[in-house]
Order: structure tokens, then C-alpha cells, then sequence
């Protein structure tokens, strides 16, 4: 059983703590010179080296011939599948939809100050690619949220890559998942080899132009290695939750969320900021008998911390503390959570009253679960229908338009040195001006 310790921590100190809650990464040099010859190997050779990396990974008996999963294995999974565990998922999915659907933006087009006609078209990209990470747990939820906002943003097809178990097969519940969200293509592959196929394309696994979905870290490496040719959703590291909790909040509950926040595997991180030293007490007790007591899945190799508000104002500290540890999940445990809100900055997902934890945004509420993590939630935000969209201006500069900006661009182009710019919009404006139609050839 972990040690928890309750800490002291002060308003001018948040700065320094936080930069201690998560020390440097380690480096890891051997991961990634590993997952660039695995890169390198899969763009050269195609099926046949995935098939020898998941052979020697995941499945001895992997052939390319095998790699895909068939349409009867997936539908066989669905027609198995627990019929409450089904409906419980259906719940989930459409839950996700009606966040994700709402996320969407109406392209949109309007007259400029100066004539020309400006706007935004928002296009989906047209294959995208999940991972769904295999291992010590089933991950059917990943499904769901990794597929509900290519969905909503109009993905037509999604590709779905997860590792195979000793005897080839993938978790049941994992297929029935794919098969209810209309995954039709899913392939018995893990790991950087996973990665390297959908960003590549093989014989059997087509290129995709988005990847998404969590995993280990030869996974993040190699979709860090990948960005660029593909886009990613993020570089995911160890889940964290920081939990905010004043003299109304329950203990009890407290102490599940965080121990409920380590299931997440390694690294994953849970932090209290109370408002006095004995809840932080009490949590640490409660923590510390439901270790004792209750089966768990945690690892026990993330940090963490507990801080009550000694001689600070409790709500100061704890913006000050949510802002700049920015964490993937904030839970508001406060007698007045919603007026506290507007001070939240950084968050990658906030849960708001004590009624509300963070395992109804994993699985059932509508949100999704794919956050910023490492701080990365000052700067980046939850999986969305924008991971899978683009945005294309569409631009028009009619006659008046072409008048009132060719000179400014002129001054601008002289300034620069590029004179074929100037000259480009020169033949505009003069065509103007001898009033040809426009559209119809350059002049000069």
C-alpha cells in the first residue's frame, strides 16, 4: 500500500509544487529507436512484417492472411454479448453522440470590409483510424469513444486496430463494440506495428488520415513518429485527477474517485486539495482500509498528494492550484461547485458537485474520456468532432474588393521582396479597371 502523505502548500508555492507533481519524463531512447525500426520495417515490407510482429509480440500463430477479423466474428460477438452489457454500451454511444453532434459548426460565409467574400467549410477527413489498446483489460468503452466523434464529424470509414491474445483471438466484448458503431474493418494487430499500418497502409490495412486512441508507450512513441504524414489526436500520458473538496464533501466518495482515478495502470496520479486538515485525514484513512479491503486493479506507482488550505483562502488556492496544474480531470467536490466554475482555466474535463464522478465522463455521460494529460490541458482539449475535421477558407474578391486591396498588398509584397505577388494582384486590379469581366484571362 502506498504511503500518502498530507503536504503543506501555499498560494506563492503553487508554481514550484506543481512543477515537483510531475518531474521530467524519463528519457526514452531505446523505445524510440525500437519503435523507428519497427516504422521502418512495416513501410517497407507491409503485411509481412506486421504479420512477424504480431507473431512475435501478441500471436504466435499471426499470418497476413488472418489479420482481418470477419464480418461473422464480428456479428457472432454482437449476437453473444451479454444483452444488458449491449444496451449499456448503446446508452454510452448515443450518449456520446448528442455531445459530439453539438460540437459541429455550420461552415459559414460573409461579406469583408471590403467587398471580398470570406469564409469556413468544415470537411471530415475520410478514414480514420482507432487503437484500442489490449492487455490487462477489456477496453470496449475505448471504442465507443474514440468512433462517436468521427461519427459525428462524418467520417466514412473508420478503421480499428487492437492486439490479439496468445490464441488470436480479441476480447469479445471489443468486437460486439465495433459492430454496434458500424465498424466494419477491424484487424488483429498491436502495438507500433498498429500504428506504423494505418499510418503507412499495408496489403491488408488501409492508410488512414486521422489516428486515435490510447496506448503503451511504444504506441505514443510511434504515433509521435508518425505525425505529420498522419494526423494524431494527442500524446497521451498517465491519467491524473485532482479532486477539490471542502467541508460539505464525503470522505468516502472522495477516496473512491481516487482509487477509482488509479485503475487507469501505471503512472496515474491523484491529488486532494482540501479545505482542511482533517478531511485531507479522514481521505487518507478511507483510502488506506479500502486498499486493505476491496480487490483493485491499481498499480500503486503514481503520485500522490494531499493538501489542505492552511492560512490561505481555500477557493484562491484551489483556482490557482487547478490552473496551473491543469489536470485531466477535476472533480469540484464544493458545497457551491457551479460558482466556482467560471475560475476553472485549465481542465481537460470538469465534474461538477460531488454527485458527479469521474467515472460517469469514462463510460455513460456523454463526454468523452479522451483528454489532455501532462499539464497538456493549458493548451490542448478532449477528443472532438475537430480531430476529424478541417477546416478550408473559401475566399472571392470581386471587382470593388480587388480595387481596395491590391494597393495595400502591393506595399506589403515591395516590403517582402516578392514582386510576383504584387504583380499577381497588379493584373487583377488593371483588368478591373479596363473593366473586363472577371474570370476571363489575365491581362498583360
Amino acid at each position: 500500500m502506498r504511503a500518502v502523505q498530507i503536504r503543506s502548500l501555499s498560494l506563492k508555492g503553487v508554481a514550484d509544487e506543481v512543477a515537483g507533481l510531475r518531474p521530467p519524463a524519463a528519457e526514452q531512447e531505446a523505445v524510440a529507436e525500437a519503435v523507428s525500426r519497427i516504422l521502418a520495417d512495416v513501410r517497407a515490407r507491409g503485411d509481412q512484417a506486421v504479420a512477424e510482429l504480431t507473431a512475435r509480440f501478441d500471436w504466435p500463430g499471426a499470418t497476413g492472411e488472418a489479420l482481418a477479423v470477419s464480418a461473422e466474428e464480428l456479428e457472432r460477438a454482437y449476437k453473444q454479448a451479454e444483452p444488458e452489457f449491449l444496451a449499456a454500451l448503446q446508452l454510452a454511444r448515443d450518449n456520446c453522440l448528442f455531445f459530439h453532434r453539438r460540437e459541429l459548426v455550420p461552415d459559414w460565409e460573409e461579406v469583408g470590409p471590403q467587398g471580398q467574400r470570406l469564409g469556413l467549410r468544415f470537411l471530415p477527413v475520410e478514414r480514420a483510424g482507432v487503437y484500442v489498446p489490449g492487455g490487462r483489460a477489456s477496453y470496449a468503452s475505448t471504442v465507443i469513444m474514440n468512433t462517436a466523434p468521427a461519427l459525428a464529424a462524418g467520417v466514412k470509414e473508420i478503421v480499428l486496430c487492437t492486439p490479439p491474445g496468445r490464441d488470436g483471438r480479441i476480447d469479445p466484448s471489443v468486437l460486439a463494440a465495433a459492430r454496434l458503431v458500424g465498424v466494419e474493418r477491424v484487424y488483429r494487430v498491436g502495438g507500433a506495428q498498429a500504428i506504423a499500418a494505418l499510418a503507412f497502409g499495408t496489403e491488408t490495412v488501409p492508410r488512414v488520415d486521422v489516428i486515435c486512441g490510447p496506448g503503451n508507450a511504444f504506441v505514443v512513441e510511434a504515433k509521435r513518429q508518425v505525425f505529420g504524414l498522419v494526423g494524431i489526436d494527442s500524446l497521451a500520458g498517465p491519467s491524473e485527477v485532482l479532486i477539490v473538496a471542502d467541508r460539505s464533501a464525503r470522505p468516502h466518495w472522495v477516496a473512491v474517485d481516487l482509487l477509482a482515478q488509479e485503475e487507469h495502470g501505471s503512472g496515474a496520479s491523484g491529488v486532494l486539495l482540501a479545505e482542511t486538515e482533517e478531511f485531507c485525514a479522514l481521505v487518507r484513512g478511507a483510502v488506506q482500509e479500502l486498499a486493505a479491503t476491496e480487490a483493485r486493479n491499481g498499480s500503486g506507482e503514481g503520485l500522490w498528494a494531499f493538501y489542505p488550505a492552511l492560512g490561505e483562502d481555500f477557493l484562491t488556492l484551489a483556482a490557482a492550484l487547478v490552473n496551473e496544474y491543469a489536470p485531466e480531470h477535476l472533480e469540484l467536490h464544493l458545497e457551491n461547485a457551479r460558482e466556482f466554475l467560471p475560475r476553472v482555466r485549465s481542465a481537460g474535463a470538469v465534474f461538477v458537485g460531488g454527485l458527479t464522478p469521474t467515472a460517469f465522463g469514462d463510460y455513460v455521460v456523454g463526454s468523452n474520456h479522451v483528454l489532455p494529460t501532462g499539464g497538456s490541458a493549458r493548451f490542448a482539449s478532449a477528443l472532438s468532432v475537430f480531430t476529424f475535421l478541417r477546416r478550408s477558407a473559401v475566399v472571392e474578391t470581386p471587382p470593388e474588393a480587388v480595387r481596395l486591396l491590391a494597393g495595400p498588398l502591393a506595399k506589403i509584397a515591395d516590403r517582402e521582396g516578392f514582386s510576383f505577388h504584387r504583380r499577381s494582384a497588379e493584373l487583377r486590379a488593371q483588368a478591373v479597371a479596363e473593366g473586363e469581366a472577371q474570370g476571363r484571362g489575365a491581362v498583360g
